[in-house]
């Protein structure tokens, strides 16, 4: 089965452990897997990736881009049939 990827925005505050995010936007490069998300006492976030080398700190309003998949039930050139 196919997927199909769209690429939202939403608040750092809002990640969690196994999203594939962005901090740069909708670009082909800078993806990462988020490890975990820690929030320090000065009320910022760092968004830990799995392998610890692309790890950053955002405060939880910024905006990062998240991929999210959809499944694809049918070919791209064939009619749905209609219900």
């Amino acid at each position: 089965m196919r997927r199909q990827v769209a690429i939202v925005q939403i608040r750092v505050a809002d990640v969690q452990s196994g999203d594939v995010v962005n901090k740069r936007g909708p670009e082909k490069t800078g993806w990462i897997e988020v490890e975990r998300l820690e929030q320090l006492e000065s009320s910022d976030y760092v968004v830990h990736d799995v392998r610890d080398v692309d790890s950053f700190t955002a405060t939880g309003y910024d905006l990062i881009w998240l991929q999210t998949v959809v499944q694809l039930h049918a070919n791209s050139h064939l009619a749905l049939p209609m219900s």
